[in-house]
């Protein structure tokens, strides 16, 4: 029997990336000094982590790739989810309430 907080593995790598992804808004957020491209520097770091962590080379890009190439499906031809709302990047949806 499982605990009642126990989490699948897909929910531990969706929350994971929630947490990165609302971390990584928050950064830029917070206008970097010094850095052009804010994203580029934080990718680069993540990409680094991974090998630091064993992941190959092949690996990491192979799962950047198969990304990217999903990203049009996801964003129903989007360039962004929002253009005109600055504050949702840094929402915490989850930790909103309903009415």
């Amino acid at each position: 029997m499982t605990e009642r907080h126990e989490v699948p593995w897909e929910g531990q790598c969706t929350d994971a990336a929630y947490q990165f992804g609302l971390q990584c808004a928050k950064l830029v957020a917070g206008k970097p000094h010094n850095v052009t491209a804010p994203l580029d520097f934080i990718i680069n770091c993540f990409m680094t982590e991974l090998w630091d962590r064993n992941f190959g080379q092949s690996e990491i890009r192979a799962a950047f790739e198969g990304a990217i190439s999903d990203l049009p499906r996801y964003a129903a031809g989007e360039e962004r989810r929002s253009s005109t709302s600055a504050e949702l990047a840094t929402a915490d949806w989850r930790m909103t309430e309903s009415p």
